[in-house]
């Protein structure tokens, strides 16, 4: 079956021509491979573009193992270039996958795949595409590696709406929602039928290809199992505040070994590189500014997450939705932090007394600004209140949002809160700039 990603194949097909390397990053499985070597080259051909105009490789199986070489990749392509005037199209898989190569004329120098990549723009006619899964290598340092010529088009799991667009019978959102936001957008997860089987594809592919990825690239087989119980603290502390401190106490009280603070920090920085996991930090919302304040982990798909607790952890709905939420807004380009705003209140002993609130996501794009509540149900007058305090604190004109699964379309209350049901939330985007 063919799953249609349309909005990253909208992004691709339009950066061609802008004279930068194409960088199609994310997390292991969640597609770039098949964005680039069925989406993107059937574009292609449907264009005019002729097959021998179309050269890919993909480094990550083993019959393509030489071609990690420096020196031989960059023979491949000049095998195979054309000189006919039309436009060539590079797509190479994997990229990380070929290490830096010691610079033959000048002693102490490296060479990397940054450097052939930059060679190949220099090719009269030439379109590059690559894909990565490891964000050190292909994020922070693209502006600085590619001088100004990387164009990263990040990729993410299925989202809400794609895992719809995968079902025959969208009649019962709230079965297929039960079964999103347990097993994630994984595109192999979501076209496995039955539990059993997607149980253990996620198992298999948790150890195998996100642990084992990080334990290897890192070299920290001695500490394999302090990753691996990193990740299920993580895993069942999603959308909560995470201390490093805290963290390295709990290994030490509850599991009778120490582990430093900045080992932790340092660890999970090895997460987040693997597209593992994404952080959200604590901002004030008056000075708009990044605080102290422990930062919030987020999955970037909630299977793997489940396969991280040991699939359990089932009756916390309302964090993964949380997650689901967080997930969406990244995908939609906005730039997201948790917001805190302090007020002088009157308590219950009527005594003056500082009180914090939180708002779950202050969402930032292009000038526009958003503060959303999530909240799996909200059954009373008393619930209402509590979460549509923290919005109407802000004392701004920017649009307040309140998502709850149990809600039913979208409306403004007398206060000028967006209420917007789950479901809509997820499935049309346009509900948040009306």
């Amino acid at each position: 079956m063919e799953i249609k990603r349309d909005t990253y194949l909208e992004k691709l097909t339009s950066s061609i021509g802008n004279g930068m390397v194409k960088i199609v990053t994310g997390p292991r499985r969640c597609g770039k491979s098949y964005l680039l070597f069925n989406l993107f080259e059937d574009y292609l051909r449907s264009s005019g573009v002729d097959d021998d105009h179309i050269i890919g490789i993909k480094l990550d199986k083993k019959e393509n193992a030489r071609y990690r070489d420096l020196d031989e990749l960059d023979n491949y392509f000049n095998s195979r270039r054309t000189h006919d005037g039309k436009t060539q199209f590079f797509i190479i898989d994997e990229i990380q996958l070929v290490p830096a190569k010691e610079n033959p004329w000048v002693k102490g120098q490296m060479l990397t795949f940054y450097d052939l990549l930059n060679q190949f723009l220099d090719y009269q006619n030439t379109e590059i595409f690559v894909t990565g899964s490891n964000s050190h290598l292909l994020s922070s340092d693209i502006a600085t590696e590619f001088r100004g010529r990387g164009w990263q088009i990040h990729m993410h799991p299925l989202s809400f709406s794609e895992f719809l667009s995968t079902k025959q019978d969208c009649s019962n959102l709230i079965a297929l929602w039960d079964e999103y936001w347990r097993y994630g957008g994984l595109p192999r997860t979501v076209l496995t039928e039955g539990e059993n089987a997607k149980v253990d594809y996620l198992r298999d592919t948790f150890r195998v290809t996100y642990l084992r990825d990080i334990i290897d690239r890192y070299k920290l087989r001695n500490d394999e199992g302090t990753v691996g119980a990193l990740v299920k603290v993580l895993a069942s502390s999603v959308g909560s505040p995470i201390s490093f401190t805290k963290i390295a106490n709990t290994f030490r009280s509850e599991m009778g070994y120490s582990i430093a603070p900045r080992t932790v920090e340092k660890y999970i920085g090895y997460m987040k590189d693997a597209f593992l996991i994404e952080e959200t930090q604590a901002e004030t919302l008056k000075g708009r500014k990044v605080i102290g304040a422990p930062s919030k982990y987020y999955f970037d798909d909630l299977g793997i997450r489940f396969a991280a607790t040991e699939f359990k952890g089932g009756d916390q709905e309302p964090h993964y939705m949380e997650n689901v939420i967080y997930n969406e807004l990244v995908a939609r380009g906005y730039i997201v932090n948790t917001g805190r705003i302090t007020v002088n209140e009157r308590g219950i002993d009527g005594k003056q007394d500082f009180r914090q609130y939180e708002i779950d996501f202050v969402c930032e794009k292009g000038g526009e600004r958003i503060y959303i509540q999530s909240a799996l149900a909200i059954p009373g007058e008393e619930k209402m209140a509590q979460e549509r305090r923290p919005l109407l604190l802000v004392r701004d004109s920017f649009r307040k949002v309140l998502v709850s699964k149990y809600f039913s379309g979208a409306m403004f209350d007398n206060d000028g809160v967006l209420q917007v049901g789950l479901f809509d939330f997820l499935t049309k985007p346009d509900l948040l700039s009306r």
